[in-house]
């Protein structure tokens, strides 16, 4: 019976140590400047920015906003657009190349400044943005249409006429006998 005690003793204690020492051994290991050792054990581990492997096709960003700027010789274009995360304008600079494709616009040199444009674009491995579809929104002929909708929306439902007048003429009367004075004789 002593020796049941013993063992299960032992057991309990190999366990907790061997928790203990799990536990302790998972802390997190940071590769960089900071930690020589860790760097000089892995060196593919230490990666610098100018190495990061470029975006794939999949990693395409949206932009909208309106054109500040272009740059005709560098086929380039300076957009103001809300950044969503920090709810404020910034400006980002687009390359236009022979693969950009355009709607609503005829091309590059059809752009002027305070257009109002939608881009898809990548970021290039040399870390340039490069426009792949650049939409025109003319916002005016927007406003105009909806207005010509309304209009038009105006004239496409006509005024219901009433079922039978004859009916309306019959209750209105039946209305004001019931609501004339009863005089006694």
């Amino acid at each position: 019976m002593v020796l049941k005690k013993i063992i299960t003793v032992f057991v309990f204690t190999a366990l907790f140590v061997v928790t203990t020492l799990i536990a302790f051994a998972a802390e997190e290991v940071t590769v960089g400047a900071e930690n020589p050792v860790a760097s000089s054990i892995d060196p593919v581990a230490s990666v610098s920015a100018s190495q990061v492997p470029p975006q794939s096709e999949n990693d395409t960003q949206w932009a909208w906003g309106e054109v500040v700027n272009l740059d005709n010789a560098g086929k380039t274009i300076i957009l103001k657009y809300l950044d969503y995360e920090t709810d404020q304008e910034k400006d980002i600079v687009l390359a236009v190349d022979e693969k950009t494709a355009f709607e609503n616009v005829e091309g590059f040199d059809s752009i002027k400044v305070k257009d109002t444009l939608s881009i898809d674009y990548t970021v290039g491995p040399d870390g340039k943005n490069i426009a792949k579809n650049i939409g025109f929104e003319n916002l005016d002929s927007s406003v105009a249409v909806s207005a010509q909708a309304v209009e038009d929306n105006k004239q496409a439902v006509p005024e219901q006429p009433v079922a039978n007048p004859g009916a309306v003429a019959e209750t209105s009367a039946a209305v004001n006998e019931a609501s004339e004075p009863v005089t006694q004789q």
